[in-house]
């Protein structure tokens, strides 16, 4: 009897034990991370340590510690660190991401690739992964291979990608580079003539007028804009920059949607802009993103609205429009 009793107290000893260990592991886990937080990383490694001695199975302290390592350049502990991480969880995406830096910087770039790639493969969006890929393989040699990817990660929005293409693939890209452009073709039963092609850094801007009018006399102007560095622009966004614009001018400046196509090859929006003061002026309005620039057009007349025959004929117009690429 006393034996059974002294067995169940043991039994009851190891579940409290047990228990206490886990909480603690815990405690030194979240203490790890609050140091972390404030780049405390040795004093954090030193709390991951002690939650890995009560659990030695718990990934989240293997990571962070390795992480933590990371910082401190400690780069082969860190890899030892993933490595059990992996062997604990092997879909914890986040360790490739960091093994593959801590790899690039002991010089194991093939390790390395291999660690990014198999992170794209299950996150093919993952713009840091592409940034990284593409330091490796321009440290490689691979010159064609990691300007794709910098070119991939600046696409996806990592903007440090930028200053790379500009210092390595510069060449590489103008080479492969389509010329692009939009093509547009104004009546000459109406009489349209270029007055006014100009261009810069930021923009080229062809005006056109009818007959033998003027820019003190038109009564219908035409505009082309071409802005060479913009691509990708939310449409809705670029419209209500040129209501923006227009109410610079004419604070009660109407905008009006009237059309659009966002999943075409290459999308497109219609809109007017009309302004009823004393010196009337209304417009319709198309914006279209290409591959590599923005194409903004407008035809306007000196008239406190659109008339619906004018801007049925000129939406008619605009849906003529297409890119073109050399």
């Amino acid at each position: 009897m006393i034996t059974t009793i002294r067995k169940l107290l043991m039994f009851i000893g190891l579940i409290i034990s047990v228990s206490v260990n886990a909480q603690t592991a815990e405690e030194y886990y979240n203490k790890g991370n609050e140091k972390t937080s404030n780049k405390n990383f040795e004093g954090a490694i030193e709390d991951y340590d002690n939650a890995i001695k009560i659990n030695p199975k718990y990934t989240d302290a293997y990571f962070n510690r390795g992480t933590s390592k990371l910082y401190l350049k400690d780069y082969k502990g860190a890899i030892a660190d993933f490595d059990k991480t992996l062997e604990l969880k092997p879909d914890f995406l986040k360790t490739y991401t960091n093994r593959g830096i801590a790899k690039l910087k002991i010089n194991d770039n093939s390790g390395a690739i291999k660690d990014f790639d198999f992170v794209l493969k299950i996150e093919p969006e993952n713009a840091s992964t592409y940034f990284m890929r593409g330091q490796v393989k321009l440290q490689d040699g691979d010159k064609k291979g990691g300007c794709f990817d910098l070119s991939k990660a600046n696409d996806l929005g990592d903007t440090r990608a930028q200053k790379y293409l500009n210092q390595y693939c510069a060449d590489l890209i103008s080479g492969n580079k389509q010329k692009e452009s939009l093509r547009l073709d104004w009546p000459d039963a109406e009489g349209w003539k270029i007055a006014s092609n100009q261009a810069d850094n930021e923009r080229k801007v062809i005006e056109l007028l009818k007959n033998n009018e003027t820019f003190d006399n038109w009564t219908e102007i035409g505009t082309m804009m071409t802005y060479p560095s913009l691509k990708s622009v939310p449409l809705d966004a670029a419209m209500n920059v040129m209501l923006e614009q227009a109410k610079k001018n004419c604070p009660s400046a109407k905008l009006t949607f009237i059309e659009k196509d966002e999943k075409a090859k290459y999308p497109w929006i219609i809109f007017k802009i009309e302004c009823g003061t004393s010196t009337p002026e209304s417009q319709v309005w198309q914006i279209m993103t290409g591959a590599n620039e923005t194409y903004i057009n407008f035809r306007a007349v000196k008239q406190k609205s659109v008339p619906d025959d004018l801007k049925n004929k000129w939406v008619t117009f605009f849906k003529t429009a297409s890119i073109v690429n050399q």
